[in-house]
């Protein structure tokens, strides 16, 4: 699932939020961790989470003891009434009450700083797995995002235990203060391209990637509903190439190449720019390779010239690092 970030303090989280819901978006994460002043806070939280509800957003919550005193309910139950699906319980809970919170909501538990005997406690305490959510942090100073390695770590535990993960990258407009410099939960995905990192998180396990930053970016969410719901990855080319178009891997994924399904053509293809293959590079079967002919393929690696292989084309440089992400039977839109 892909999810949204939006706060209180944001000026027009109420336009994202609608924009979200028009673009598809169906999850958002938000904190209710609001000051002792009531006010217009509160106000306002209600009003951003009613209207998440109204534009089919689901929403998760960071909440603590004293949220319903600062939104003016009676109980955290009452937040299931506003439109929250699921809590991320930051201050200390007794057991007691998170048994029965997780009878009404999804409970998130911390993923990057909770190890087995955290999960082993909760769980003898009655707490069932399938009504938990390994929640990852973001990070929004620069240099303390999780590594890779530990977050794989991390990632196995919670899978043992069948229970579902969640994660963030920055978004592709304007950051977040104080600091702006990204909410990712991986250090390298913090100046990296946000669709790659959200592909590299899905590669990786993850079954929801939520934008940290409130500013999404213009196309991003776009793009990331394009391969979430339909396996459709867009891929940019050179200007003069001439088969643009969209097409569907095959299922078993080779080492060396992407081999497009249905491109095979019983129609003569004469030898032509028979050259080597960097990474990257598109290309078509000519006759002399028999039944392959007309198969179009993108290199993964660099690739010898081969005098049954025309080259076509090449991917733009920008997205190359996206071939490696792309799983069995998604498709590519060559633009």
């Amino acid at each position: 699932m892909i999810g949204i970030s939006f706060y209180l303090n944001d000026p027009v989280a109420e336009e994202r939020i609608i924009l979200a819901g028009k673009t598809g978006v169906k999850r958002a994460f938000t904190s209710l961790h609001l000051p002792e002043e009531k006010g217009e806070l509160a106000e306002r939280a209600k009003k951003l989470l009613h209207l998440a509800s109204e534009n089919g957003i689901e929403v998760f919550a960071d909440v603590s003891y004293n949220t319903p005193s600062h939104l003016g309910i009676n109980d955290l139950f009452q937040l299931k009434d506003l439109g929250v699906t699921g809590l991320r319980l930051d201050d200390f809970f007794d057991n007691e009450l998170i048994l029965a919170l997780s009878a009404e909501f999804k409970i998130a538990i911390n993923a990057s700083i909770l190890f087995e005997d955290d999960i082993l406690t909760l769980t003898s305490k009655g707490l069932k797995t399938d009504s938990l959510i390994g929640w990852h942090n973001f990070y929004p100073r620069k240099e303390t995002g999780l590594s890779m390695e530990f977050f794989r770590q991390q990632n196995a535990l919670f899978k043992r235990y069948s229970i579902p993960i969640s994660a963030y990258i920055p978004g592709a407009g304007e950051k977040r203060g104080p600091l702006f410099d990204g909410l990712p939960t991986l250090e390298e995905h913090r100046t990296q391209e946000p669709l790659l990192s959200a592909l590299q998180l899905f590669h990786e396990g993850v079954e929801d990637v939520y934008i940290g930053d409130p500013d999404p970016g213009e196309q991003l969410l776009a793009k990331l509903l394009l391969f979430f719901e339909e396996k459709t990855i867009i891929v940019r080319t050179e200007a003069d190439f001439l088969h643009q178009g969209t097409y569907k891997l095959r299922p078993d994924l080779s080492r060396d190449v992407l081999r497009f399904m249905d491109t095979r053509s019983k129609t003569a293809i004469a030898p032509a720019r028979t050259e080597i293959r960097p990474l990257g590079t598109i290309t078509m079967d000519n006759h002399l390779y028999g039944r392959y002919q007309g198969e179009i393929q993108i290199a993964l690696r660099d690739l010898p010239a081969d005098q049954r292989v025309n080259v076509l084309g090449k991917v733009l440089n920008d997205d190359l690092p996206l071939l490696a992400y792309l799983p069995p039977g998604a498709s590519v839109q060559l633009v």
